[in-house]
């Protein structure tokens, strides 16, 4: 596999036409797609991260971010930092899918993305929810500065998918510093520290007005076990 940390994605590699094959589904895929749906597309989870713990354990990797998904076509102040990647890889190889896939010459899949890095071990802040979903897959942190963003995008429109995702917002992700917006220029409500099991296959875009606003992003193999999981961790339950 060739390097990935130096790869420029073209316009138009990080996009592509959505595709479901619906020949003989699996019920249980079906039920399970269900039971996200009926949850929400924004919902709170119990797991909620020590902030402050994790800016301390995160301060030694300050030199190791690297450029997320760089472009040729436009400018972007984003970096991030693998917590988990592709075998033989370490946290200063970007963790962009569509950077490794045009490294490694084919499309990848999350879930390929299962090796534990370097951060991943002294970021304890963040075990007792990684654990609750381990094996993982694709799992990362993004750190925007003043203008980073994300374009309006969908994440794993196609079913069966192979993972879905779980965010934390970690660092200057308030109203005022942060914005995550959905596909009805709805204004998410952000809770510092706070997991939310987030439906990201419906068009969403971000930006943040502050430098140092960090999240992370988790792909959560998705199976009945891993969607059980979330059930039984909504922090509004009945």
């Amino acid at each position: 596999m060739n390097e990935v940390n130096n790869v420029i994605v073209e316009p138009g590699v990080s996009g592509r036409t959505v595709y479901s094959n619906f020949d003989n589904p699996d019920p249980s895929v079906v039920a399970s797609e269900l039971s996200l749906l009926s949850i929400g597309d924004f919902e709170p989870l119990h797991f909620k991260i020590d902030c402050n713990q994790f800016m301390h354990e995160i301060a030694e990797f300050s030199n190791d971010w690297v450029d997320y998904l760089p472009r040729t076509d436009r400018p972007n102040n984003r970096k991030s930092l693998t917590l988990t990647n592709l075998p033989g890889k370490t946290h200063r190889d970007n963790p962009s899918l569509a950077q490794a896939s045009v490294a490694a010459g084919r499309r990848l899949s999350e879930n390929e993305f299962s090796e534990k890095t370097i951060v991943y071990d002294k970021c304890h802040s963040l075990h007792s929810l990684l654990n609750e979903f381990s094996p993982l897959g694709r799992t990362f942190l993004v750190r925007a500065d003043m203008g980073g963003y994300f374009v309006p995008h969908r994440d794993h429109p196609q079913m069966p998918r192979d993972c879905f995702r779980i965010a934390v917002f970690l660092n200057n992700c308030s109203p005022t510093d942060y914005d995550w917006i959905s596909e009805t220029d709805k204004k998410l409500p952000i809770e510092m520290g706070r997991a939310y099991y987030i439906n990201t296959r419906k068009t969403h875009r971000t930006i943040s007005w502050v430098n140092d606003s960090t999240h992370l992003i988790i792909n959560v193999p998705f199976t009945a076990e891993n969607v059980q999981k979330v059930l039984g961790s909504l922090k509004h339950g009945h």
